[in-house]
């Protein structure tokens, strides 16, 4: 359910760990901050297209990834090499429910459709929601931009 990633940023603690914070903050993610640490109270729940949360110009997707994401822990140490370490930790429970919900609704859908193409639909929409939700909007997209906010001067 959690997923973590690890990577190195040439900032210092504090300045990276003020970067996450602004990032958080346009993307409407309720947070607390304390020791270079940042919790999530509340991440952004989208019902309609017409919430402006949703959206986001800071990757090639469009959409906010935080939306998809239950909470995000970010963990900033200064190392003795004059990096800081910055640990991301995912919380994908939201993720998995919405890829239970799709699977049970295909799996609604295929009770009514031949069998061999109801078989094909199911298991095209579990994959394409997990590999999509859980591996790219739940992980991928939300390590990617904290990482691009502290590469950018």
């Amino acid at each position: 359910m959690h997923k973590t990633y690890e990577f190195l940023s040439p900032l210092p603690a504090h300045e990276a760990s003020e970067r996450i914070e602004k990032l958080l903050s346009k993307e409407s993610v309720e947070f607390t901050a304390a020791n270079l640490t940042i919790a999530s109270v509340r991440t952004p729940l989208v019902f309609i297209n017409a919430d402006r949360r949703l959206y986001s110009n800071r990757n090639w997707i469009g959409l906010n990834p935080f939306i998809f994401v239950s909470g995000v822990e970010v963990r900033c140490e200064q190392s003795n090499n004059g990096f800081t370490k910055v640990t991301v930790r995912i919380n994908r429970l939201r993720t998995f429910l919405l890829v239970a919900f799709s699977v049970v609704w295909s799996m609604l859908l295929a009770c009514v459709m031949p069998e061999p193409g109801g078989v094909i639909l199911v298991v095209v929409v579990a994959c394409a929601m997990w590999f999509g939700t859980v591996s790219f909007f739940g992980g991928r997209l939300v390590k990617k931009e904290i990482s691009d906010c502290l590469k950018n001067s």
